[in-house]
């Protein structure tokens, strides 16, 4: 029986020889066989991975998770090498270098505060504001001024301000004793559907400029507001008017709000008034006008993006950058450069240009630049998609969704190092006494930069 099964073998395998060497397949001589199923479609999207050398975080804490208990997700700022955050809903101090706590602030505080000229500044939970030093936590006063919940706290010269809605509450910083309240251009007719947000306030000297947008369920209305600092008088109002990119000399220059919806011409502009910051007067206006084409792809109308870097004015004009000489302004002016502006699915404006390039995020949430001298783009990307980009300085930051932070050079788009965070989401990241500051959920994780980054 042996003998006759090996036969049987030797002359299967011998006829499938045959069969190969004069063009038969299996099934032609009677031999089954087995396919594995095959996909609809298969492509190869991934990639080696950037091979750059691990730098180890020099400490990690634990600190709140911004989405356990709190409202705002702002639970951090670092200054005089520290880093301030909650731990157990209470204020901690960090040093940025080694991660250890100074001090702990023991009084229930809501999860906003700011730093200014070595004081912390917050509001506790039953709405009183109170005033710590940076450098020990003692507490240097608390306000019997209630504000509940506000939405800001900002701090010029020797007054604090808080926000809410479209009242401004200012104290002084040295005692916590209000000031004046003023409520804006209140408006006892307008719908109760009706709501403010605040694109925050700029200091002008004596007078405070703030820039408020009224919410209503038919139309969006910007107003700007001046407010005298020391009676806290509403010296003017103006309607449909943006927050100054620009204050100076008593001057502040901002652009008329359009939300009229975009006509069927040839012609778009924007006009930046030029304004008194005292007396609202408007002293001039400046109009900057350009064409549409058939073939232009990115439509802005009146509400084109805008942004002054230093003398250069830029402002997107549907497919083009153009740049503007600010100073020397003259009617019917024509750009001093444009640049070729990426599509709408390739990325949106960030209203910045650093280190000599305009900034762009793309759908895919990388970073993406034009150069200002030739208009050449350059981005920066990691191996993965990420949850969060940072730039500093030179370094470019690359938070991943993978828990990996990749760190670029900026000029040159070379990776530098990577550091093992084992996060899917961030909140932040900051930059601290030559430490890197990495917000993940329920920690906070410090890394020494190299000198370059620092």
């Amino acid at each position: 029986m042996r003998t006759k099964s090996l036969l049987r073998t030797t002359l299967a395998a011998s006829a499938l020889l045959i069969a190969f060497q004069i063009g038969l397949t299996p099934d032609n001589i009677g031999i089954s066989q087995v396919y594995a199923e095959k996909p609809v479609i298969s492509f190869n999207t991934g990639n080696p991975g950037i091979q750059t050398p691990f730098v180890q975080p020099s400490w990690s804490v634990k600190v709140d998770n911004w989405y356990s208990f709190y409202t705002s997700s702002d639970l951090i700022t670092t200054a005089e090498g520290k880093v301030f955050t909650f731990r157990d809903q209470k204020l901690i101090a960090l040093n940025a270098q080694t991660g250890k706590t100074i001090w702990t602030f023991n009084d229930h505080v809501y999860s906003l505060f700011v730093y200014h000229e070595g004081v912390i500044y917050g509001n506790l939970i039953g709405g009183d504001l109170f005033a710590l030093s940076a450098s020990s936590g003692k507490k240097l006063w608390q306000s019997s001024v209630k504000i509940e919940r506000p939405n800001a706290i900002e701090a010029f010269g020797d007054t604090l301000y808080a926000l809410i809605d479209n009242y401004t509450f200012a104290v002084h910083v040295k005692t916590g004793k209000q000031l004046w309240v003023n409520s804006g251009s209140q408006d006892t007719t307008e719908p109760k559907e009706a709501y403010y947000t605040s694109s925050g306030m700029m200091d002008a000297g004596d007078i405070l400029l703030r820039a408020i947008t009224l919410n209503e369920p038919t139309q969006t209305t910007r107003q700007l507001h001046a407010i005298d600092k020391k009676t806290g008088k509403t010296l003017w109002n103006m309607n449909n008017q943006d927050a100054p990119f620009k204050i100076e000399g008593g001057l502040a220059y901002s652009i008329i709000y359009n939300n009229q919806p975009i006509v069927d011409d040839a012609e778009r502009s924007i006009t930046v008034n030029v304004i008194n910051v005292k007396t609202g007067q408007i002293k001039g206006s400046r109009d900057y006008r350009w064409n549409v084409t058939t073939d232009s792809y990115n439509e802005y109308g009146g509400n084109a993006p805008h942004y002054l870097n230093g003398n250069d004015f830029y402002i997107h004009q549907n497919g083009i950058i153009a740049r503007y000489d600010f100073k020397n302004y003259k009617p019917g002016g024509k750009p001093l450069q444009t640049y070729g502006e990426p599509s709408y699915n390739q990325g949106s404006p960030l209203y910045k240009v650093h280190r000599g390039r305009i900034l762009f995020r793309t759908r895919q949430d990388s970073l993406f630049s034009i150069k200002t001298v030739n208009g050449q783009d350059m981005s920066w990307t990691g191996d993965n998609p990420s949850a969060l980009t940072a730039i500093y300085g030179k370094g470019v930051y690359l938070a991943q969704t993978d828990g990996i932070l990749h760190a670029i050079d900026f000029d040159s788009g070379k990776p530098q190092f990577r550091v093992k965070t084992g996060a899917r989401q961030y909140d932040q990241i900051l930059k601290e006494d030559g430490f890197l500051i990495i917000q993940t959920p329920g920690k906070l994780i410090g890394v020494k930069l190299p000198s370059a980054f620092k």
